[in-house]
């Protein structure tokens, strides 16, 4: 069946919008949970003598990558009133847009949190697809952590 849109065509709109998401990237930080590894084994008590409570100690090792990701704020505008002080809380949400690697990273194990402005976020979504052409995107909902 043939296209609308040549071959040729599909790589410039890709290209425009690979641009863009260069243009507009930051950098996140997706942190996942710690990998557990034994420090020391206290042969002791394997075999019935001493403490078996304490015979294996575990060091624990952050693991996190670092991507990067577009970032929009959807911030819907609540008022709420404190007396007679009006006050606007937002409660929008926060999605950002990865690519493949960063999908991958993120739905690989338990992702506890991903940073970036200072803040802590928790995914909330499963990935969403978002192509177009020959480019490959993906969109994730969070939500501020306290």
């Amino acid at each position: 069946m043939p296209s609308l849109i040549s071959d040729t065509e599909k790589n410039n709109l890709t290209g425009i919008f690979n641009d863009i998401f260069d243009t507009f990237k930051r950098t996140i930080t997706v942190h996942k949970e710690p990998k557990r590894v034994v420090d020391s084994v206290n042969t002791a008590s394997l075999f019935g003598y001493g403490d078996p409570a304490s015979s294996v100690n575990y060091t624990y090792v952050p693991q996190s990558g670092v991507y990067d990701a577009t970032i929009r704020y959807n911030l819907d505008q609540t008022q709420e009133t404190l007396g007679d002080i009006p006050q606007y809380v937002s409660e929008g949400a926060v999605y950002i847009k990865v690519q493949r690697e960063a999908r991958d990273y993120i739905n690989k194990g338990k992702t506890e949190k991903v940073t970036f402005d200072n803040k802590s976020f928790k995914v909330i979504s499963e990935d969403a697809n978002k192509s177009f052409l020959n480019s490959e995107f993906f969109v994730y909902k969070l939500e501020s952590t306290k």
